[in-house]
């Protein structure tokens, strides 16, 4: 009988896993992957999971979506947390995918979470491994703690997909022995690049050329999605010497703190002074937002709020008027995940190393797409906008004029400045 396969279960059936070899084939000691994936069932018939109209551009290495399995193959997932609203999206999304894969292919599937705790997390995917599964997915507390487990999944031969968060090992581009198959992330830096291009352009609407005054409530200082962000507003606003960084700040991604931020700078900048608010997460630009309207400072009450994240409230503002745009940053890595793991364990073993997430930018210009979407979100009780809902292709903004190659490609960038602060331009 199909039923959820809860955490609480996995130690339990780990125990009767290794004594009666069940996920074994019968032998005692580890089978390899190839004899392991010959023991499974066909899987059930059904339809793809995957819309398999999702643009391809968007999957390299694919060439039509709709991955059906064609084993009833094992996969478990570990977690490293589920401590704020967007790990907790992530972990419900990635149960989602392996509950409805077991539903309509009967692919089996368990989950364990760590709790925020690294070593547990360690001990949770060893005994998982325990289990002899086909594949396994994982999202590190921490990169560094985690290494140990490129070790095990060598000697088990499980191959591994990392997501959101990797694990201190480089992915073996020139080994085809190696199982450490994929790693799964977001480019943060492109968020940091498009909110840059989209605020020259608002400045030059607003002043028939690019000049103005920018304020940047970055993230968490050290955090690489802050530092990525950072770095991508700074490569577009260096080519723009009128442009200004006039304040930048990190928020701890603390909606609270950026408020306090704003309103300090609303007393040491008088109206007129800033055109702009770059935020690197939409939760500061509505602490920002509420800091302009107790100031009566209608001038950072719209077209003046640029934020990235893509979370419900900011994009309700969208609608309203008050905020102007944000470029995504999803939670949702189970599509991917599952389609990319799959194909591996049907045979397909030519596909990329490193997957981007992709990222919808929401404008008040396109109204129809995020107002369907913002349907979506409370119809479903989603937080932020499904991943296979679509609308990729539409919400693609275009950087190569500022971004030709990603940081992936070319290291280089990494190096760039961030958090910058440049002299205020003076005002008459």
């Amino acid at each position: 009988m199909k039923k959820r396969l809860f955490v609480c279960l996995v130690f339990a059936v780990a125990a009767l896993v290794l004594i009666s070899g069940v996920y074994a084939g019968g032998g005692k000691e580890a089978a390899g992957l190839e004899a392991r994936l010959a023991s499974r069932e066909p899987a059930l018939k059904g339809e793809p999971l995957t819309p398999t109209d999702f643009p391809t551009s968007l999957l390299p290495g694919i060439s039509k979506p709709g991955a059906i399995p064609d084993k009833k193959y094992f996969i478990v997932y570990s977690n490293g947390d589920m401590n704020d609203l967007w790990r907790l999206n992530h972990v419900k999304d990635m149960e989602a995918w392996g509950n409805a894969y077991n539903d309509r292919f009967g692919v089996k599937f368990m989950w364990a979470n760590a709790g925020n705790n690294s070593a547990k997390q360690v001990s949770d995917i060893e005994s998982l491994l325990a289990l002899k599964p086909d594949l396994l997915v994982v999202s590190a507390n921490e990169a560094e703690p985690l290494s140990v487990i490129y070790d095990n999944v060598q000697e088990l031969q499980v191959p591994l997909i990392t997501v959101d968060r990797g694990i201190a090992r480089p992915l073996a581009w020139e080994k085809d022995d190696d199982f450490y198959i994929l790693h799964i992330s977001m480019d943060f830096m492109y968020q940091g690049v498009v909110q840059g291009q989209m605020i020259v352009e608002y400045l030059n609407d607003k002043y028939g050329k690019p000049i103005g005054n920018v304020v940047e409530l970055a993230g968490l200082a050290g955090s690489e999605p802050a530092i990525h962000r950072s770095i991508g507003l700074n490569l577009v606003l260096d080519q723009y010497p009128d442009i200004r960084i006039i304040a930048s700040r990190p928020t701890a991604f603390d909606r609270k703190k950026a408020y306090e931020i704003m309103r300090d700078w609303l007393t040491t900048y008088p109206a007129g002074t800033i055109d702009a608010v770059a935020g690197s997460f939409d939760e500061g630009n509505l602490g920002a937002l509420q800091a302009a309207k107790e100031a009566g400072r209608t001038e950072l009450v719209g077209k003046a709020q640029f934020g990235i994240d893509g979370v419900g409230e900011f994009l309700d503002d969208i609608v309203k008027g008050e905020t102007n745009l944000t470029t995504e940053t999803p939670p949702y890595f189970g599509m991917l995940a599952f389609e990319y793991g799959i194909r591996w364990l049907n045979g397909e073993r030519q596909l990329p190393q490193r997957v981007m997430l992709p990222m919808r930018t929401y404008t008040s210009d396109k109204m129809d797409l995020l107002k369907k979407h913002l349907q979506l979100m409370v119809d479903n009780k989603k937080d932020f906008p499904l991943v296979e809902w679509g609308g990729q292709a539409e919400l693609y903004v275009p950087v190569d004029k500022y971004y030709p190659k990603s940081w992936t490609d070319d290291e280089s960038l990494l190096n760039k400045p961030y958090y910058v602060t440049d002299p205020p331009i003076k005002t008459k």
